[in-house]
């Protein structure tokens, strides 16, 4: 198992759960993944007011519900304290080896993987062979800015940062700063710098739909997962513009152009504090960035503004540093992963939380270790290579037909289709194992090949 964030602390206790022996390796002092504030393995980039823009109900592992005690949407550190409870809940710390970084996994002929580790500090490299290898380093760590660069990047003078190095407000005070970047990342911290900026901008090339935190009385991640959200995508994009329109009133209202794309065509950016900086003007929407200055920014509307920083909140790369890219990799943000979990011609190694619903990612995540760990003891088999392979063809195109086309939404899924076409393929996978059984009347089921995980 490599890291111990959400995804790895959900796969490490269900394959607790079942006996798996297994080694969990997190590079940082501390379990939580980006929700730990200042991980010193550098992956976080939890900024020091951020709360969860998920309601607390709606991140809960069905396992263990989040303390009634938290308020609707948790400050990061609750949601730490949330997952060390979960950890020492499920007794999963003795499975973790703490500053331990994985620098490398190869697949070993003949069937296999080996897994380089170093501890931090440590003198010499270790490496172990496993039959199975959970990829679970989380996908919100490796900062990504605009490529090609925006022309004159290079000659700007003033501070540029990406979000994930965003603390705080108050180096920005009295500057004139540029927010990139409408996401939900975007609009928060535009939101905030606004407060004891001199002027605060946000740029955004396709302006997005912005959700209010809570929408007729619910917080609006309840509606990705209420019985509306099984309605037919072509009356839930209308459904869901009229709520908006009803809860928000028209962009226009604060300054915004109309979106080009439908609601849930993108990832929804969420933020009641954007709306109202916007409506006084303390926030001021612009469009694309054609060019920068030595201390100006030039936009696609042809206007021109004098600017001290910037922030890009641009999003982040897909990586896996340790597996070769010959092996896997998601150049253009997109994977060919079959339920967004199993490559279909490498045995033995999945992904866990590669994948980015409208809601949270909690929920999903405890079902879809679930479903590794049967994969594991045999209790359910994978179609052939080749069926996989067209399985994640078919889902690509109507994916396409969905979600925008951009490196941002290609792990975008639909919470509730999501879940239904796992429920399909545990059913499925049950039926090849009884089948494969059948087959060896006289054979008994075989036992897990590995002794570790």
């Amino acid at each position: 198992m490599i890291g111990a964030g959400p995804s790895g602390l959900a796969a490490s206790r269900v394959l607790a759960s079942r006996g798996i022996p297994f080694d969990c390796y997190e590079a940082g002092s501390g379990i939580g993944g980006l929700w730990r504030y200042g991980n010193d393995n550098g992956m976080s980039g939890v900024y020091a007011s951020l709360h969860a823009n998920i309601s607390k109900e709606s991140m809960s592992f069905s396992s263990l519900p989040m303390p009634d005690s938290y308020p609707v949407f948790p400050h990061h550190t609750q949601v730490l304290a949330y997952l060390e409870s979960y950890a020492e809940t499920f007794g999963l710390h003795g499975h973790i080896g703490l500053r331990t970084e994985v620098t490398s996994v190869r697949p070993v002929e003949g069937g296999g993987w080996e897994v380089t580790r170093r501890s931090r500090g440590g003198a010499e490299a270790e490496t172990d062979r496993y039959t199975e290898v959970v990829v679970a380093n989380g996908h919100h760590w490796d900062p990504r800015l605009p490529d090609p660069a925006v022309p004159g990047a290079g000659v700007f003078e003033g501070s540029a940062v990406h979000a994930h190095a965003y603390r705080s407000p108050e180096p920005y005070a009295g500057q004139r700063v540029l927010v990139v970047g409408m996401g939900n990342s975007g609009c928060e911290i535009a939101a905030e710098i606004s407060r004891s900026a001199a002027r605060t901008f946000l740029s955004a090339r396709a302006v997005a739909h912005v959700f209010p935190k809570m929408l007729l009385g619910r917080p609006a991640d309840h509606w990705a997962v209420s019985r509306a959200a099984v309605l037919p995508r072509f009356l839930k994009d209308p459904g869901m513009a009229l709520l908006l329109r009803l809860a928000r009133g028209a962009p226009a209202l604060y300054g915004l152009p109309e979106p080009v794309r439908r609601p849930l065509a993108a990832h929804p950016s969420t933020s009641d504090e954007l709306l109202v900086q916007l409506a006084r003007g303390a926030v001021t929407a612009k469009p694309g960035i054609r060019s920068f200055g030595r201390d100006s920014v030039s936009f696609t509307d042809g206007s021109r503004e004098t600017v001290d920083a910037v922030v890009y909140a641009t999003g982040y790369s897909l990586s896996f540093p340790f597996l070769a890219p010959a092996v896997f990799a998601a150049p253009d943000g997109r994977t060919e992963l079959y339920l967004r979990t199993v490559p279909p011609r490498l045995p033995g190694l999945f992904f866990m939380g590669l994948a980015q619903p409208a809601g949270a990612a909690f929920p999903l995540l405890e079902p879809q270790a679930e479903w590794i760990a049967d994969l594991i003891e045999g209790e359910v088999l994978l179609p052939t290579p080749a069926e996989m392979t067209r399985s994640i063809a078919r889902a690509r195109e109507r994916h396409d037909k969905v979600y925008a086309p951009s490196y941002r939404h290609g792990i975008e899924i639909d919470i509730c289709a999501y879940r239904r076409a796992l429920r399909r393929e545990l059913r499925a996978g049950r039926r090849r194992a009884r089948r494969a059984d059948a087959r060896r009347p006289d054979a008994p089921r075989p036992a897990p090949v590995s002794d570790t995980v």
